[in-house]
């Protein structure tokens, strides 16, 4: 039984992401939820008392290297889930609406989030996605932003996120032509505005008619992997809800 591995696991959609797949089977494989805090999570705190060692739960700061390299180490036989879920806004919570705000050291935390440690985490795992897909089939998720298609872009700002989610569909669709060569799918999956902790400060200016919850985006999110089983569609970029790709 191959395990799952989700980051960004502590709250939000990745919490939800975690319970949604444990419930799935409880003779199941594990699943490992990582994120900086995520052993002093509340949430998975409860999950993993109510699923034992079917949850293995891991502190594991993206941006770091070594412990990327140490939560992928846990992960001991074949990986059929990697879920990019960690991200950042900014570390002001703020994204920059001018390019007059730029700070190196902001651009360069956003990018190392949002788009080195998930390149650096696949590289990890990707022996055991491999192992996994010879089996049946791997998959790499990532929770992509509708900010990174630069053909829709008509309102500028949000320098920094913008750039790291475009990079982020750009890491995508990269490792969609390896992985094609070895079964390994990839796909980024635009929510749209969820009510979460993370888009709180911009739900007032939630330009969609509905505002989703974790739980209904996470269903939603692995009902779409479920159906993603075609290597030659491999790194699209989709609105979960909608089914339509997005452009670049």
């Amino acid at each position: 039984m191959s395990s799952a591995f989700v980051t960004g696991a502590s709250r939000g959609i990745g919490l939800a992401l975690v319970g949604k797949l444990l419930a799935r089977s409880s003779g199941g494989g594990t699943v490992i939820a990582a994120a900086r805090s995520a052993s002093r999570s509340p949430g998975l705190g409860a999950l993993q008392a109510q699923h034992g060692g079917r949850l293995v739960v891991v502190d594991m700061d993206v941006t770091d290297v070594e412990s990327v390299d140490a939560a992928a180490r846990l992960c001991t036989g074949p990986c059929g889930l990697l879920v990019h879920g960690a991200a950042m806004m900014h570390p002001s919570g703020k994204g920059e609406n001018s390019v007059q705000r730029l700070e190196q050291a902001d651009f360069s935390a956003v990018m190392a989030t949002n788009v080195i440690g998930p390149a650096l985490l696949t590289k990890a795992l990707y022996p055991r996605l491999r192992e996994a897909a010879k089996a049946d089939q791997a998959k790499v998720v990532a929770i992509g932003a509708g900010v990174g298609s630069v053909g829709t872009n008509a309102a500028g700002g949000w320098y920094s996120y913008r750039v790291s989610k475009t990079a982020l569909n750009a890491l995508m669709k990269n490792l969609a032509i390896e992985g094609a060569r070895h079964n390994v799918l990839t796909t980024t999956l635009y929510p749209e505005m969820v009510d979460t902790e993370f888009a709180q400060p911009y739900v007032k200016n939630n330009p969609y008619p509905q505002l989703r919850t974790a739980d209904e985006t996470a269903a939603r999110m692995l009902e779409l992997a479920d159906e993603l089983t075609d290597v030659k569609n491999s790194g699209r970029f989709v609105n979960i809800w909608s089914k339509a790709d997005i452009p670049w």
